[in-house]
């Protein structure tokens, strides 16, 4: 179950980010421009945020099988529109389908997982599936560059489609985890009015942004870090993928360790602070063009308590709703993923070392801001 679920977590990820070497090859086979080509992403990362709004209400009005299988099949397929595709247009179309596909199974791994356990064994299990989640946009990158070396774009794709087949395969071992007493007894046609109860959750809402406005910093780095080590530091693409790695590993390092301590919100409070302090010296080394030794720490420690903040706010977002658990899931997978949509381009514009900084940066402030609105949050219940 773990790999399962871990498999099925990391599939968005992976599908977003492995092509990303494989941009220009692109531009040249399409002829087209970069920015068509780079709208592939865009609209993939919004095919993943729209997806999960789907994919989640349904799957607590039907289990969670049916809609995982579905989402897999119109994932093969559009996978196969990509590999056929004639114009840069038609790519860009089935990529938005490809990644709505691919949003069942990040939205109904989580679902599973909160269906399953409970209090520290959900965080535990959390930590694991935020782990992978963590890892794959950064590794996903360098795992293309690799197979470009022995293949093309549409081998890519190819290799996508056959990993979308075997986790399809893994995934029909699941047992239905949502029994038939426990799904929402409403019409079809009323399961997305289960956002309008769950988004009055104020507290929960407040998670979830905190959780987006922390990812958002894996994403400006995951966005800028190829020309800012490459291009501004001057680095081969081995030592790249080298910083990839150990940047990959604190990551996991942080959230396996935010897991093992007892209390998630003390947790919280420190990894939050942690991350915002960090992301601020990070910010003023990019802007002060410092030395890479200081920058590549500074960077470390951002995503060390990135990655203990990711299951930690996780967890206590998804521990506020018992009834409508996949339509938490979903809104809190594509919040993530449209403020990331959001915060890749904005870590691009003019001058990329202070874009960052101030992307990076901005969003830690943000995210700070909202563990004192939670805090008080959580105060005046606690007093009531």
């Amino acid at each position: 179950m773990l790999f399962t679920l871990s498999a099925m977590a990391a599939f968005a990820p992976l599908i977003t980010d492995m092509y990303l070497p494989s941009l220009p090859a692109l531009t040249a086979y399409f002829d087209t421009s970069t920015s068509l080509v780079q709208l592939t992403i865009s609209t993939s990362m919004l095919g993943i945020a729209l997806g999960q709004l789907l994919f989640g209400p349904v799957s607590d009005k039907t289990g969670r099988r049916r809609p995982l299988f579905a989402s897999f099949i119109l994932y093969l397929l559009s996978t196969a529109g990509c590999l056929f595709a004639r114009n840069i247009y038609l790519l860009i179309g089935f990529r938005f389908l490809q990644g709505f596909g691919a949003a069942g199974s990040i939205v109904i791994s989580r679902s599973v997982a909160t269906d399953l356990f409970k209090g520290k064994d959900l965080l535990s299990f959390l930590a694991l599936i935020a782990a992978v989640q963590g890892i794959a946009p950064i590794v996903a990158p360098v795992a293309g560059g690799v197979l470009l070396l022995f293949t093309n774009w549409k081998g890519i794709f190819f290799f996508l489609g056959i990993l979308g087949l075997v986790v399809l395969g893994v995934s029909t071992y699941l047992k239905e985890s949502l029994p038939s007493h426990k799904r929402a007894k409403v019409p079809a046609s009323h399961i997305f009015k289960f956002f309008a109860l769950v988004v009055k959750n104020r507290l929960l809402m407040l998670y979830i942004a905190l959780l987006s406005f922390s990812m958002a910093i894996m994403f400006a780095y995951i966005a800028s870090s190829p020309f800012i080590f490459q291009e501004h530091y001057g680095v081969s693409p081995v030592a790249y993928s080298i910083f990839f790695a150990v940047n990959a590993l604190a990551l996991t390092v942080g959230n396996i360790l935010s897991a093992k301590l007892k209390n998630p919100r003390r947790t919280l409070k420190y990894s939050v602070t942690g991350l915002f302090v960090c992301s601020l010296l990070t910010g003023v080394l990019l802007l002060s063009d410092a030395a890479i030794v200081y920058f590549c720490l500074a960077l470390f420690l951002s995503l060390f308590f990135a990655g203990a903040t990711f299951p930690v706010s996780t967890n206590l977002a998804l521990d506020l709703e018992e009834k409508y658990k996949g339509t938490a899931s979903a809104i809190l997978g594509a919040s993530t993923f449209l403020i990331g949509g959001i915060v890749m381009p904005l870590s691009g514009l003019g001058n990329i070392l202070h874009s960052t900084a101030y992307t990076m940066t901005g969003s830690a402030l943000i995210a700070l801001f909202l563990l004192f609105a939670i805090n008080k949050k959580t105060n005046q219940q606690y007093y009531k």
